[in-house]
């Protein structure tokens, strides 16, 4: 993922928590905050402790960091997503989480319409 890409500050993380919307699964929360200036979307990752050690915590970004990567294109660029990985996200592997998150996009609104559906 590119720099211009991820939420790092600790503001950027309070705006989106603060007003934007949330959804949720077992393995996985996340927020969207829409930002109608924004020409690219932004990500910011938590993987708390509790998940595991650093390790784990590694890996579990690595897999988002790459459904990210390959359904780009597919999301709606003018948001701020963070991602928040719950304990059982320790234990998926790549397909598992993919489709775990891409439940998660569609559940929240995320993927962009389609140029061949109507609106």
């Amino acid at each position: 993922m590119k720099k211009r890409n991820r939420l790092k500050k600790n503001e950027d993380f309070q705006k989106v928590f603060k007003k934007g919307k949330s959804m949720a699964n077992r393995q996985y929360v996340l927020y969207v905050l829409h930002q109608p200036e924004a020409k690219e979307f932004r990500v910011g990752l938590s993987v708390s402790k509790k998940i595991g050690n650093a390790v784990v915590r590694n890996r579990v970004k690595r897999l988002i960091r790459q459904v990210i990567q390959e359904e780009r294109n597919l999301l709606k660029q003018e948001n701020d997503y963070i991602i928040i990985a719950r304990k059982p996200a320790a234990e998926l592997s790549y397909e598992e989480t993919k489709k775990s998150l891409q439940h998660l996009f569609r559940k929240s609104f995320v993927y962009r319409k389609k140029p061949n559906q109507p609106s």
